[in-house]
């Protein structure tokens, strides 16, 4: 065997090496979804039946086509290892799914929609490292919560109704972060898929020191088909520039637009 064959006959095992690397350890993805409700947020109403949030079965954003359960239950790669009963009554369901392939879980939880204000209060505090939630799957413990690699919002931004102030006096969010603290929350991402996510969660967010991964700057529909091209381009370890595309790309599929809608996804704050 020659050189260029020794070359090609390591490729594909560096290459395997690489994609086991990419996450060594245990990761964990939390989802949170504000359920669509016409009732009780201030949104264009839409058909009663996904517009109920009360209902997860059939709402827009969990259970109704392209919500993140339905969506995700078409995914080979992801299989739902529990469902629970939460302990907190504003989350309807709670599904937690393990990739087939990786060490990855993730924690989705819909939120009944009339609380949709604790539900950005819950995403915040994740997002800040605060109030880890554990769950225990065949003897091993998983950690969300504050504890998770990458926290994902998904439904109406309701810090349009009301202003993101509410989270700055005599508030633990605006307190100075130590290095240690500013060193961990890099390390960890957040997306919110929310109408103009990046005007009204950059001054919440930014502070909290966390790495943005995806946000809007558009109104739009935060259906499943984007989270999902986000969530493969991330576990990929792909740039942000790549993860930005492929989630325009999609988003431009389904809705039916002529090219990537790029314009409405950015990876960074607003300044």
């Amino acid at each position: 065997m020659n050189k260029t064959s020794n070359y090609l006959f390591f490729i594909p095992i560096i290459l395997l090496l690489f994609s086991f690397s990419c996450f060594a350890e245990t990761k964990v993805i939390h989802v949170i979804v504000a359920l669509c409700d016409n009732k009780y947020q201030a949104i264009a109403p839409v058909p009663k039946l996904i517009g109920n949030g009360q209902d997860p079965k059939s709402n827009l954003y969990w259970g109704a086509a392209y919500g993140f359960k339905t969506y995700l239950a078409k995914q080979k790669e992801w299989q739902i290892v529990q469902i629970n009963k939460s302990d907190n009554d504003k989350i309807l369901e709670e599904i937690i799914y393990k990739h087939q392939h990786q060490d990855v879980y993730i924690v989705a939880q819909a939120y009944d929609g009339k609380y949709i204000d604790d539900t950005v209060d819950d995403f915040l505090d994740y997002s800040a490292g605060k109030k880890q939630q554990s769950f225990t799957l065949e003897g091993k413990q998983i950690n969300a919560g504050g504890k998770a690699d990458l926290v994902i919002y998904i439904g109406h931004d309701s810090l349009m109704e009301w202003s993101w102030k509410k989270y700055l006096p005599d508030s633990w969010r605006w307190q100075t972060l130590s290095k240690q603290q500013q060193e961990k929350q890099k390390s960890r991402f957040v997306a919110v898929f929310a109408c103009k996510s990046q005007q009204y969660f950059s001054p919440a967010l930014s502070h909290l020191g966390i790495t943005p991964l995806i946000l809007t700057t558009h109104r739009m529909a935060p259906e499943a088909y984007s989270i999902y091209a986000m969530i493969d381009s991330w576990l990929q370890g792909e740039s942000k520039s790549s993860i930005r595309l492929k989630v325009a790309s999609a988003y431009s599929k389904y809705q039916k637009l002529n090219k990537p809608a790029l314009q409405m996804f950015v990876t960074e704050y607003s300044q």
